[in-house]
Formats: structure tokens, C-alpha cells, sequence
């Protein structure tokens, strides 16, 4: 899903994570790491929350998948917030691209979606404290 925010002049696209999940920051670690060109700046949600911004989410939302603020002010959200990460950094480009195509988000969407709301799961052994369940 896209949103549209006006009045965001950003130089960079950014990328909101839960720093309390574990399946998310290590997600932020690794494609942090192929992002050779510095294209996404990362903000944990919790001191998203905390700032005084012009554009506010729903709390739920934040957790429930990753948001990405576009350099543009354009809000996307889980499979699509990945896919534009993906092509923003080269050697994830081609899988990234792949993603554009217009059949792939059938897909991809419930693919984020199912593994978003299983994190806990995928991740039990280092996931002690409950934060990683929703």
C-alpha cells in the first residue's frame, strides 16, 4: 500500500524498524550491509514515536510490518517497503527488480505477511522476552 505525505523533503528514503524484534534488526543488519551507497537511512520505531514528526502511523501498523518513507514523502509498507529497498542497493538489485514485476506482489505480499505475523516463530531460541510476538 502507498500513501502519500506532503511537505517531506527527505535526501534519502527511510526505513522504520521495530529495534525490539530481533528478526527486524537483524533484517536491518543485513541488507544494511549491501547498501553500499547509503540510500536508506534506518529509524527505529520506538524513537520514531518518541520525535515530534509530521507524519504519524498507527502504532499496530508500525509493528505488524516495516514502513519506508521515500525521499519523496511516499509511505510503503512490508513487501513493498522491501522491494524498493531491495533495488536501492546493487546486489540485491536484480532480486528487487524481479519483485516489480506485476504478478510477483501476489505472492510476495502474503509471503511478508505470513512470515511478519510468525516472527516469533522463525526466531524462538533467540526471542526470549516476547518482544518479537505482536
Amino acid at each position: 500500500m502507498v500513501l502519500s505525505i506532503k511537505g517531506c523533503g527527505r535526501l534519502t528514503d527511510t526505513a522504520l524498524y521495530d529495534a525490539e524484534c530481533i528478526l527486524c534488526r537483524k533484517t536491518k543488519q543485513a541488507i544494511s550491509a549491501f547498501d553500499w551507497l547509503d540510500s536508506i537511512k534506518w529509524a527505529s520505531l520506538q524513537e520514531y514515536e518518541k520525535q515530534n514528526h509530521t507524519i504519524h502511523f498507527n502504532k499496530k501498523q508500525l509493528r505488524e510490518e516495516m514502513h519506508l518513507v521515500t525521499k519523496k514523502g511516499k509511505v510503503l509498507k512490508g513487501f513493498y517497503a522491501v522491494r524498493r529497498i531491495m533495488v536501492k542497493c546493487p546486489l540485491l538489485f536484480l532480486i528487487g527488480a524481479f519483485c516489480y514485476i506485476p504478478s510477483v506482489p501476489l505472492i510476495g505480499v502474503p509471503l511478508y505477511r505470513f512470515i511478519a505475523a510468525r516472527r516469533h516463530l522463525f526466531l524462538s531460541k533467540e526471542c526470549k522476552d516476547g518482544k518479537c510476538s505482536l
